[in-house]
């Protein structure tokens, strides 16, 4: 009996699995004749998607991407010995004995995004007839100089012609256009993480603009990179070429001096005659020892220097025609139709849904009203 009862019930469930794939089955037929029926809606759907696609193509502002690299190699050579003969006449190399770099890693891309080196490139001229700078550039193709027709205090802002220190509006405004230029245009970076090549990427909807701002943020950020790295021992060398050029003059002076002191006939009886020959000669042996030890650091100093002088090398620079990196109208097109199709899909398959939900609850309560009105008949008989 319970063997019975289990076939039953296994028999029961593979027909309910049936019926239910048959009735998955039924229902995406159904749907397919419902969406054959509504193709008018799916062309409309495709006209509008190419719509849409061609007004985003117009509103579409032109991308140009100016991407210039350049490697940068530090150098360490041990020159403790000679910055410590260099201390002894109060000269300090000590910039050029450290192996590191307030510019390693990637400080040198802090360097590149700082204030003060993008705001004097943006106060740079374009060098064309068109006598602007960058910063006006900017403003001017981002249509913000137009908006500012209204305003008198920002008509005729203008950076060409600075003879004087920036007013406090120029300052706020340059500093609106380096804050705009750092989350939207500039993009910095290494190559490859483990290597010394860095990247500069400007973004921006006019070439020129953003060819020269790449070049000029690289040559900028290695002026000041060699200044602050090299700086101090340049000024120290220059100090020390000075010295050398003053005891050399006071060398040739006393050599002269002996010689117009040299006598001719001494006396022998005068025996103090020659005791000015013989303070030029000391004072000249003197000069000369001085003149050789500060020529010899000198020379040090300046091989030194070289050793330390970090590579600053720009490897690629953006050409002189950059491409648009807008958008195609193709890749629109086939974007746009995608969405609208699926779009206008979706709420066909959603109302077709809800009418099949519909009419199935519907034929359930039919059924359930049915049955309890036969079943008198089914009693009596």
């Amino acid at each position: 009996m319970q063997n019975l009862s289990s076939q039953t019930s296994l028999i029961k469930m593979q027909h309910k699995e049936t019926r239910s794939v048959s009735e998955i089955v039924a229902v995406f037929t159904s749907f397919l004749n419902h969406l054959i029926k509504r193709w008018l809606l799916l062309v409309i759907a495709v006209m509008i998607g190419i719509g849409i696609a061609l007004f985003i193509y117009k509103i579409q502002k032109p991308k140009y991407n100016a991407v210039a690299t350049f490697i940068l190699e530090e150098k360490s050579v041990g020159g403790n010995g000679l910055a410590g003969i260099a201390s002894q006449f109060g000269f300090n190399l000590g910039s050029l004995n450290s192996g590191e770099s307030i510019f390693t890693g990637d400080n040198i891309l802090n360097i590149l995004k700082s204030k003060k080196v993008i705001r004097q490139v943006l106060l740079t001229t374009t060098e064309d007839s068109s006598k602007k700078t960058l910063a006006d550039l900017y403003l001017e193709f981002k249509g913000i100089k137009k908006r500012w027709q209204k305003k008198p205090a920002l008509a005729d802002i203008n950076y060409f012609s600075l003879k004087q220190p920036l007013t406090p509006i120029q300052d706020s405004v340059l500093n609106i256009v380096y804050e705009s230029i750092l989350k939207k245009n500039l993009a910095t970076g290494k190559v490859s993480k483990q290597g010394t090549i860095y990247e500069v990427k400007v973004t921006a909807e006019n070439s020129l603009f953003a060819k020269l701002l790449a070049e000029r943020l690289v040559a900028e950020a290695s002026k000041l990179y060699l200044d602050i790295k090299v700086g101090t021992a340049q000024q120290n060398i220059a100090s020390l070429q000075q010295r050398s050029d003053s005891l050399l003059l006071l060398l040739n002076y006393k050599s002269y001096a002996t010689a117009a002191n040299q006598p001719l006939d001494v006396n022998p009886g005068i025996r103090t005659a020659i005791v000015p020959t013989e303070i030029a000669n000391r004072d000249k042996t003197v000069l000369a020892t001085l003149y050789a030890e500060v020529t010899k650091n000198l020379e040090a100093s300046k091989l030194l220097l070289s050793q330390q002088t970090p590579v600053i090398q720009t490897l690629d620079k953006p050409g002189e025609l950059l491409d648009d990196h807008k958008k195609g109208l193709a890749f629109l097109i086939i974007i746009c139709i995608f969405a609208s199709e699926l779009i206008f899909i979706s709420g066909i398959f959603f109302s077709f849904l809800w009418k099949h939900l519909n009419n199935e609850s519907l034929e359930k309560n039919v059924t359930t009203t049915a049955i309890p009105k036969a079943t008198p008949s089914i009693i009596k008989s």
